[in-house]
């Protein structure tokens, strides 16, 4: 992991946890053929370097990266985008394009990938408060805020904090299979594996935290999916006309009221997809859709699979060939 003074703990330890977990598990389940080394830590000077909680981490220096036989390598972020602006951070990036298989960020370890050129062209992300900025510096990245990570060709990046957890995961999965995944997860006490293209904010935290004239009316959403939330009857129950009403929600969610409708009921299926046993049908009806068919052609239109699918991807446990992973 590239570190530097000032970088965020979590960033480090998030996806430190989650490839020791794996490594833990590995070994209690009697792999001998393949291992995950320990992570290794550098920092443009080598030596301690004090994180942004004021705990103190030992790293090796930049000039040492070579000499390791790295397979993951993460540059970790900070509260400050330019936290990480030392030039010698982007360098160890150029220079291990072509010789380490993957190379990844964590929050604002985005801005040094970019500095070195790696996300021209990509699709990337990083902490909601700081793509703005990611866009405006660095105008070839094509930079999104709406979803937890993203992968282009062996370059990972991933939004704010607990997010890296969920790259590491993702990367874990990549080179075990996700059986692996699901038990690091399980060990981690994390909820569940949450995949790639899910929100950074929910539509139920959202909801929850949500100020000013629309705020009860968006808690209510919440917790009325199976009622019929078209435009106008939600227009109706905020005694405003319909033209208003669409100015009023748009301005204070960013979102039309049928995009947030359909959103908060995709949430709620994919949750308990993951979570429950329940058939489509169930979920169906407790997400708010009107049939499984309308549901299975959100799901298709949203995320490209079907609910089914969806599922089956997202918690089934397969076999896959493994893969060395070192980071």
């Amino acid at each position: 992991m590239l570190t530097y003074e000032g970088c965020d703990l979590l960033d480090i330890s998030g996806p430190a946890e989650v490839f020791k977990f794996a490594q833990v598990q590995l070994r209690e389940e009697g792999c001998t053929d393949f291992s995950i080394p320990d992570p290794l830590y550098f920092s443009p000077d080598g030596g301690l370097v004090t994180t942004a909680q004021g705990l103190q981490l030992l790293t090796l220096p930049l000039e040492e990266l070579r000499h390791h036989q790295i397979h993951t390598l993460i540059a970790v972020g900070s509260f400050q985008a330019n936290d990480s602006s030392d030039p010698r951070l982007a360098d160890a990036i150029r220079e291990s394009i072509g010789t380490i298989p993957r190379i990844g960020s964590v929050c604002t370890g985005a801005f040094i990938l970019a500095r070195a050129g790696l996300l021209d062209g990509r699709r990337a992300t990083t902490h909601f408060l700081d793509c703005d900025e990611l866009k405006q510096k660095f105008p070839k990245v094509e930079a999104d805020p709406s979803c937890i990570f993203t992968e282009d060709e062996g370059i990972w990046t991933s939004a704010g904090v607990t997010a890296g957890i969920d790259m590491a995961l993702a990367m874990i999965e990549q080179d075990f299979g996700p059986e692996l995944a699901l038990k690091v997860a399980h060990r981690l006490c994390v909820f569940l594996k949450r995949p790639a293209g899910q929100p950074q904010i929910s539509v139920a935290l959202q909801s929850q935290n949500a100020v000013g004239p629309m705020a009860n009316l968006l808690r209510w959403i919440s917790d009325n999916l199976d009622a019929d939330l078209r435009a106008e009857v939600l227009a109706e129950r905020s005694n405003m006309s319909l033209r208003n009403f669409y100015r009023a929600f748009t301005e204070a969610t960013g979102h039309s009221p049928g995009d947030w409708v359909e959103a908060s009921r995709m949430e709620v299926a994919k949750r308990l997809l993951e979570q429950t046993d329940q058939n489509a049908d169930q979920i169906a009806y407790k997400a708010g859709f009107t049939s499984y068919e309308r549901m299975r052609r959100t799901f298709i239109r949203k995320v490209g699979a079907s609910p089914l699918a969806y599922r089956t991807r997202n918690t089934r446990q397969t076999d896959v060939e493994p893969r060395l992973l070192s980071a």
